[in-house]
């Protein structure tokens, strides 16, 4: 199995404080979210992205908890240096594509072939890096739309489009994984699906975009 560690800038564990290095870290116990050497599986990253992103080795019992992992012992292997500012920029814009998706889906005909453009074009740019600005008149065709579908009745496909608006808006400030956060919940927001969790299958689609991205090894042995 191969585990993983988002940290702050300087190999800093955001929520404890802890310096993570090479040398093994040794835990006294392990009791999610509070002691032990927490991690994460490929399938987990998308809810816990942060500055740097390193491979680590992990030892004794290793327990999962939900979207996380904790062993009594722990230590960084390498960088995953593809996780860099681009990366990070490249993954907003997908997720604000994903949620222009999901409006699309939505809102239908007349108008949804406007978002399924706006998606089409923000995922495209995710794989590439853009000088010009990937957002722009974004936010007025989503607001244009919500309007519409407001005036016909169309309460899902209006909430959608505002999911769209506010996430032009958040990628402009916003950190990274709110980013993830708005397209998980914009996925969730649309009408439900009886045969899966819309909310979750929007997760795994960003755990595929990490992993085509940055090029993990996901082979398991």
């Amino acid at each position: 199995m191969n585990y993983y560690k988002f940290l702050a800038a300087g190999q800093v564990a955001p929520f404890s404080g802890q310096t993570w290095s090479t040398d093994w870290l040794q835990a006294t116990a392990t009791v999610p979210c509070e002691r032990g050497l927490h991690a994460c599986r490929v399938e987990d990253l998308p809810y816990w992205l942060h500055d740097e992103l390193w491979s680590v080795e992990l030892e004794g019992p290793v327990t999962v908890a939900g979207h996380k992992v904790v062993a009594q012992r722990g230590r960084l292997a390498k960088p995953v240096p593809q996780w860099d500012a681009d990366a990070g920029a490249a993954f907003k814009r997908a997720c604000v594509g994903r949620t222009a998706t999901h409006a699309a889906a939505e809102y239908g005909d007349p108008g949804g072939h406007l978002l399924t453009e706006v998606a089409d074009q923000l995922l495209a740019s995710g794989n590439r890096r853009t000088e010009a600005d990937p957002f722009a008149g974004v936010s007025e065709v989503a607001l244009h739309l919500q309007r519409t579908a407001t005036l016909s009745g169309r309460e899902a496909a209006a909430r959608l489009c505002g999911y769209l608006a506010d996430a032009v808006e958040m990628a402009q400030t916003y950190p990274v994984p709110a980013l993830g956060y708005v397209a998980a919940r914009a996925a969730q927001a649309r009408r439900p699906d009886p045969t899966e969790d819309r909310y979750e299958a929007e997760r795994r689609w960003q755990t595929g975009w990490l992993v085509d991205r940055l090029e993990l090894d996901t082979s398991v042995g």
